[in-house]
């Protein structure tokens, strides 16, 4: 087997495993794909991994090997990131972005693994036809679509239901969380009579369901336009850039973590491609000892980068996040 013949991109573009549709979504096909079966791969080491280091940490509280190197990124990642960005929601989305984290590096790590190749050479040498079942998941634009949809609900459906919640009760850590406007000030032990002297907070009544629905929703979305006084012709304006805002971050999560995956495996197909413009086996030696020496390097930078990519995705997700629940942002 020449090297040349060697498809070293199998692994980033998705083929069918089995030919016929698994079934019908929708009225749509849903094949088997190195790279869906990939997904079901990493969840799955996600389920046995971190459910027995749950039960080591039960039974020996100081974790040892590989489940200290974890636990130190879960607790970085806890102490670091999500407490100082998500303050009082960070226990609640912690989990959420655990697994963003950890799903996208195990994917990442996968794709890198040159499984299809080794598939290849012992195909061609043993007369065999194993499928090239491996792929990196990450490479995928509609698996990195995905992902970051998840994170496009996530931060929206829980901003908006925060808002509700805030319309529902009324006030939360004080006059300044109610969406109506801040409380009144008046003097104790007054009937009503304002007074800079002495001030309590009177906050509005709880609105019901049906009214606080419409309400935090308007104020949520009245959230995307800033509170300092514009002129009214900016105010629309304002809104409408922000809006396109919303919807370019899901993109920007999506090309970002795709693009980055992808090109690693392109590069490396690249460089090796240039080997063989060359005649001669000496021009050949020439080029090849480079390339192999910055193929080497470039396989360390794109290591480096999964981690990055995981991290950065996970950061800007908490980012969103934070921003649509915590009114201060």
């Amino acid at each position: 087997m020449n090297l040349a013949d060697a498809d070293v991109l199998s692994g980033v573009v998705g083929h069918r495993l089995i030919h016929k549709p698994l079934f019908h979504l929708f009225g749509f096909p849903v094949y088997i794909t190195n790279q869906s079966l990939m997904i079901i791969v990493a969840g799955l080491l996600m389920l046995i991994i971190f459910p027995a280091m749950a039960i080591r940490m039960k039974r020996n509280p100081v974790p040892t090997g590989v489940f200290n190197m974890l636990e130190a990124m879960l607790d970085f990642l806890r102490r670091e990131i999500f407490d100082p960005m998500l303050g009082p929601w960070a226990e609640t989305f912690t989990p959420y972005l655990w697994t963003c984290f950890f799903f996208i590096l195990l994917c990442n790590l996968m794709g890198m693994l040159p499984v299809n190749e080794v598939i290849q050479m012992v195909n061609h040498y043993s007369n065999l036809a194993i499928p090239e079942f491996w792929g990196g998941p990450t490479g995928n634009v509609t698996v990195t679509a995905c992902l970051a949809i998840c994170t496009f609900l996530t931060v929206h459906v829980t901003g908006v239901l925060e808002h509700i919640r805030i319309a529902r009760h009324a006030k939360r850590h004080g006059m300044d969380e109610h969406p109506l406007g801040e409380g009144r000030h008046v003097a104790a032990g007054t009937s009503g009579v304002p007074d800079d002297r002495v001030t309590c907070e009177v906050a509005p009544k709880p609105l019901a369901w049906p009214l606080a629905l419409p309400v935090g929703i308007f104020i949520y979305f009245k959230g995307m336009v800033p509170t300092v006084p514009l002129p009214w012709l900016l105010g629309p304006i304002f809104f409408v850039l922000e809006l396109l805002s919303t919807l370019v971050k899901p993109l920007s999560l999506t090309m970002r973590l795709f693009a980055v995956m992808m090109s690693g495996p392109l590069v490396i197909a690249v460089f090796v491609s240039m080997i063989f413009l060359a005649a001669g086996y000496i021009a050949r030696s020439l080029i090849g000892i480079p390339v192999v020496l910055f193929g080497t390097a470039f396989e360390s930078l794109h290591l480096l980068e999964a981690f990055l990519q995981a991290f950065i995705f996970t950061l800007l997700s908490a980012a969103y996040i934070a921003e649509a629940v915590i009114r201060d942002h």
